[in-house]
């Protein structure tokens, strides 16, 4: 169970621009707004602007940030499939998992819905987000979002030896201790 347990916490932990460390080890974080009370209609409209621009509301939508999951098989994906059909393409078995995810998640959607809304409330004022969501729909923050996805794409497929070996180099060090 705990090794399942380090599987997807690791699993959580991607790249991407909310996962950024502060530019330096001095710098402050910004405290968030803490609201509490319901947002106004105008700040709910906010709110889904917010989440469509900055593509979170695709993610909730279609699930597809829990596909991280399907490619871990110490969760057990290939258990149980020795009395599935033997006619499965290689496309069955690699989006199989994917697609169960999805159908399971249905259920859960509207918890991260909601989840999401209530904590874009609390962090951000109305005013805040009026300026997040203008710069979001403009032009450069348009190419911000599609150069920041370009990037982890690019770094991530060029980088993969470099992080492999040091992985291994990590593991054996940790070992040695």
């Amino acid at each position: 169970m705990k090794m399942l347990i380090c599987i997807a916490l690791l699993a959580l932990g991607h790249n991407s621009p909310a996962n950024a460390e502060p530019q330096s080890s001095a710098a402050v974080i910004a405290p968030s707004a803490q609201e509490s009370s319901p947002p106004s209609a105008e700040k709910l409209a906010l709110i889904h602007r917010f989440m469509k621009a900055s593509g979170l509301q695709v993610r909730i939508d279609t699930g597809s940030f829990l596909e991280r999951y399907a490619f871990i098989p110490e969760l057990g994906w290939a258990q149980g499939t020795e009395n599935a059909p033997q006619n499965r393409t290689l496309m069955e078995i690699w989006t199989g998992p994917i697609d169960t995810l999805k159908a399971a998640y249905e259920k859960y959607r509207p918890q991260y819905q909601e989840a999401y809304e209530s904590h874009i409330n609390w962090e951000f004022t109305e005013e805040e987000l009026r300026g997040i969501v203008s710069f979001l729909e403009s032009p450069l923050g348009e190419h911000y979002l599609d150069g920041t996805w370009r990037m982890e794409a690019y770094t991530g497929t060029n980088m993969e030896e470099t992080e492999e070996l040091l992985v291994k180099q990590a593991v054996e060090l940790y070992q040695k201790r």
